[in-house]
């Protein structure tokens, strides 16, 4: 691309320099090619710093719940296997509440089902536990929750949600998680740079991980392990968080998605796509659409030149992406914004700068 661009590379390294965040990876793409990417910074600050490159591996955080558990559930409705008109307790007996209204899994996607949006329920659970012990502990806790909303009525961004999802694609395809996303979306997409890491395998030598939080709990940097606490305690894989992954394989994600929302051949079928990313009716006022957020107007972490129709999701490490389909235009910012702390909040403001910035530079230079 040309000098539309130069602006998007100079507010990348004044983020930098205000400590917005150590480093950060960002990929553009537009009409169906890759036509910008650039890093900055630093993939690690501590213990000794470590440069950002376009191959740095991050911790994807809660990209993983389109990508993966989302991406996951299409393919089961598509072929049957679940319905999203059907309550919790069609697949979980032990999820009955005498005089409770069930939530539906389409109220689940959509963050209106009336769960909380977390509990530190890793600060309950032995580490010591072997991994399934841990995940069961974990899904029996979600399973005996109160809900705080009527289901339907409110939107409450919810990992818990998210946790009881995975647990349901677990349960309809006989599989873990991992293995299923791994076999069912990212072989058969040809992306197998995103997945999962599950803490007991040993660590790969030379990933070039973007190290996350110095995190209290732990005890260590973070690098090549999930930050999110209820995550690690349920071994790294989980509907709500675990997932790792490039700029790079995050773009080629996108890019297939939006081809099959234009038609082309995808995991699931084009109607079934398009129910997943349209916005929901309900509850009154939702941004949301079946796991994949939209616009919020005026507000909107895109910026003021996405299309409404847009669809996106935010990571808490930093992450976010932005499809838009009627622009075809793909927006992939992966930062390590929590290293070596999460008190670094400069990327709220940060954000909707960037991608208006990457708008007009395709504006300027198309």
């Amino acid at each position: 691309m040309g000098d539309g661009f130069q602006h998007v590379c100079r507010l990348l390294s004044r983020a930098v320099e205000v400590e917005c965040f150590p480093g950060a990876v960002l990929v553009v793409g537009f009409q169906g090619a890759l036509v910008y990417e650039h890093a900055v910074g630093a993939a690690a600050l501590l213990p000794g710093p470590r440069p950002m490159t376009l191959d740095t591996v991050f911790d994807l955080a809660s990209l993983t719940k389109p990508i993966a558990t989302v991406t996951a559930l299409m393919l089961l409705v598509d072929t049957g296997l679940v319905r999203l008109d059907a309550p919790v307790e069609t697949y979980f007996q032990a999820w009955a509440r005498p005089g409770h209204q069930s939530p539906t899994l389409q109220q689940l996607l959509s963050h209106c089902a009336g769960l909380p949006a977390w509990r530190p329920y890793y600060q309950t659970i032995d580490p010591c536990l072997p991994t399934s012990a841990r995940q069961r502990a974990v899904y029996a806790a979600v399973h005996a929750e109160p809900l705080i909303h009527w289901p339907g009525t409110t939107v409450q961004y919810s990992d818990l949600g998210f946790i009881l999802l995975g647990q349901l694609v677990e349960a309809v395809s006989g599989m873990p998680l991992d293995e299923f996303c791994r076999q069912a979306i990212f072989a058969r997409l040809a992306l197998e740079g995103l997945g999962f890491r599950r803490l007991e395998w040993p660590p790969p030598a030379g990933v070039p991980y973007a190290s996350t939080e110095q995190c209290p709990w732990r005890r260590r940097i973070l690098a090549g392990e999930v930050h999110d606490e209820n995550a690690w305690i349920m071994g790294g894989v989980a509907g709500h968080a675990g997932l790792f992954g490039t700029a790079d394989q995050v773009w080629r994600f996108a890019q297939s998605l939006l081809d099959g929302l234009r038609g082309q051949p995808w995991l699931v079928s084009t109607p079934m796509l398009r129910a997943f990313t349209s916005r929901q009716n309900t509850p009154t006022g939702t941004t949301w659409a079946l796991g994949w957020d939209t616009p919020t107007p005026g507000r909107s972490s895109a910026g003021h030149y996405v299309s409404s129709t847009a669809i996106g999701h935010l990571g808490f490490t930093g992450t976010s992406l932005w499809i838009d389909a009627s622009k075809q235009v793909i927006v992939v910012l992966l930062t390590n914004r929590v290293h070596p702390s999460r008190q670094r909040e400069g990327i709220r403001t940060f954000r909707p700068l960037i991608h208006d910035a990457v708008m007009r530079a395709l504006q300027q230079d198309s």
